[in-house]
């Protein structure tokens, strides 16, 4: 049995941009065998997990770093992890084609979902009521009622696989996005379909992720023109593009991280994680440190904490901090956010 240790690290490892502090990674997880391929934080910030293609999740405690406990079940890899913000339930998207809630307090898996035909790619809880949303590689979305036991909704939501299902902060609405470039807006109670928006200006470029902002009001995307953009929920206007990052084709997790500010993180193929200030649009950290494709991050709900996981040749989850810098060494001639569109977005997201 691979040994799970914890290296903590007070080594500065970010190039700030236009920032007056930089981040430093002081916690790294290692454990997993095989790639990285979702980090989630409980709502409360104490505990993390992380998901991985050698089948298990791990929890970690995010104050001591030790690994708590480990929940095995799935007959391949898993693709995605989310927390129950109202319960110790957590719901885990795989290849085997099931979607698995389990009690996280003793590791028991207390249901498995099927009737998807293809990989589960993506999970994720409702804000309040019990419900999971999944989508799949065979592009169908499904919400399944926990406390029924049953599927709600399918729907047939995407001409190719959808990799990314998220609800909005009241649970009235959920965001898909798909390989075949669009992003949609679903009806919640019903299943139908609101509205559908092109995640780029080529509507036949995937889109790889999509979640709503805090207040509902824009929709973050990011699709393989190497961007990603806050689009207006309502009109599906674009209103600001990031980029500086690298997709390399794969599907990367990106989140708000709103303590101490408003910055977009993102993962890269590049082996980074990218930092922007939202409403600047600039780039503001690049944080090396991992030795493979960064595809998992996710931000602490209260601190500005930053979790990140890596790919095969990694496999390591790491956590970052804010710490101080040598003035002397604080910049470079990294890229900055695109100013191809003007800014319109309201300073608020």
């Amino acid at each position: 049995k691979q040994p799970v240790t914890y290296v903590p690290t007070q080594q500065t490892v970010s190039t700030p941009v236009s920032a007056v502090s930089s981040y430093g990674f002081y916690q790294t997880f290692t454990g997993h065998k095989k790639a990285i391929s979702s980090v989630n934080f409980l709502g409360d910030g104490s505990m993390l997990a992380s998901s991985s293609a050698d089948r298990t999740v791990r929890i970690w405690d995010v104050v001591t770093g030790k690994h708590i406990k480990s929940l095995i079940g799935h007959r391949l890899g898993i693709s995605d992890v989310a927390w129950s913000p109202h319960s110790s339930l957590v719901a885990t998207a795989s290849d085997d084609t099931c979607v698995n809630i389990w009690d996280s307090t003793n590791s028991a898996r207390i249901n498995t979902f099927k009737g998807h035909t293809n990989y589960v790619m993506c999970v994720g809880f409702h804000p309040h009521a019990n419900l999971v949303a999944s989508g799949s590689f065979d592009n169908t979305v499904r919400i399944w009622d926990l406390d029924m036991g049953s599927c709600l909704h399918r729907i047939e939501a995407h001409d190719e696989m959808v990799v990314s299902a998220n609800f909005d902060s009241e649970g009235s609405t959920l965001v898909t996005a798909g390989f075949d470039g669009y992003v949609k807006l679903w009806d919640v109670s019903s299943g139908s379909l609101i509205k559908a928006y092109s995640g780029s200006q080529n509507p036949n470029i995937p889109v790889c992720f999509a979640k709503f902002s805090p207040n509902n009001q824009y929709l973050l995307v990011g699709s393989f023109d190497g961007t990603w953009k806050l689009i207006d929920t309502n009109t599906g206007k674009h209103s600001k593009v990031y980029q500086g990052h690298e997709y390399n084709d794969y599907c990367i997790f990106a989140s708000f991280l709103m303590t101490g500010g408003q910055y977009l993180v993102s993962g890269s193929a590049d082996k980074n994680v990218y930092i922007w200030d939202i409403k600047s649009r600039q780039l503001t950290h690049r944080l090396s440190g991992h030795e493979d494709v960064v595809v998992a991050v996710s931000t602490h709900p209260t601190e500005e904490l930053i979790a990140s996981g890596a790919l095969e040749n990694d496999t390591t989850v790491r956590l970052w901090r804010p710490q101080p810098i040598d003035n002397n060494n604080q910049s470079d001639s990294s890229p900055s956010a695109s100013a191809e569109q003007s800014s319109e977005a309201e300073d608020e997201i």
